[in-house]
């Protein structure tokens, strides 16, 4: 299955395919691979859900802010939908790319995005950024899915 089959098509195109589109949805690619097998209909063991294992408050938050940024909001009954997923997942990444710009790191590693992911912002900036295992998978896999021609 290709990059464009696992993410939707449709989120594809309403976040537009520019560069850094592209390379969200290859990163997020490689957080569905570890969260979850790449399985939409996953359900975590703290009630995370879909592919990326998002929680409720952050899909409420990245959900919220799609609205700010003119898209649809997804309400979290809507979680089992591809494309409410895959908009979930960028919206959220794109909070956590600010908030590194917000403290001053404009170019965060894979394995920093990929520790906020896991651990959200305020543990993962308590221990320094310091990548955990999950980080280095997610990293890894996303390095790996870079150097893949298409």
């Amino acid at each position: 299955m290709t990059l464009n089959q696992r993410f939707s098509v449709v989120a594809l195109l309403l976040l537009g395919l520019n560069a850094q589109a592209k390379t969200d949805a290859a990163f997020l690619e490689a957080v569905a691979a570890v969260e979850s097998g790449h399985n939409r209909k996953a359900i975590g063991k703290a009630g995370e859900r879909g592919m990326y294992q998002v929680g409720k408050a952050a899909w409420d938050d990245a959900s919220a802010r799609l609205k700010a940024e003119g898209h649809y909001a997804f309400p979290w009954s809507k979680w089992r939908d591809a494309t409410a997923q895959d908009m979930v997942a960028a919206s959220h990444l794109r909070w956590i790319r600010s908030n590194f710009h917000r403290v001053g790191m404009t170019d965060p590693t894979p394995e920093q995005l990929a520790l906020v992911w896991n651990v959200g912002w305020s543990a993962a900036r308590s221990q320094g950024f310091r990548a955990n295992g999950y980080a280095f998978r997610v990293a890894n896999l996303f390095r790996l899915s870079l150097a893949k021609p298409r």
